[in-house]
């Protein structure tokens, strides 16, 4: 017991010089000018008058993958080749339209962050 009453009085005596010296020298330590403090206000100011800018809620869902399967059956009225040529074509088509899509939802959404 008198070990941890002796232990006690050591660090209330360390205390004892210790804070009024962190107070002294706190008390040196330079205070900012009037005219940083008025720059931090009004750059405080200006943040809260920005306003965030929120994108549409439309452009942040991720695209549907593009439907470019040719649904129609075989026609045998033309020649395979032809008939294959004409469905590699308009899926060719379907996929650049779906990237064109998806490149114009990506600028919106880039300019939406912009404001």
């Amino acid at each position: 017991m008198t070990n941890r009453v002796a232990k006690a009085s050591r660090i209330a005596r360390r205390l004892a010089v210790a804070l009024p010296a962190l107070a002294f020298i706190a008390a040196c330590a330079p205070s900012p000018s009037p005219e940083t403090a008025d720059v931090a206000v009004a750059a405080r100011a200006e943040m809260q008058q920005i306003s965030i800018c929120r994108p549409d809620s439309a452009l942040l869902t991720p695209p549907k993958a593009p439907d470019c399967a040719f649904g129609r059956l075989e026609l045998k009225t033309l020649d395979p080749d032809r008939w294959a040529r004409l469905k590699i074509e308009y899926e060719r088509r379907c996929y650049q339209q779906a990237e064109r899509d998806v490149r114009e939802r990506l600028r919106l959404l880039q300019a939406a962050s912009r404001c």
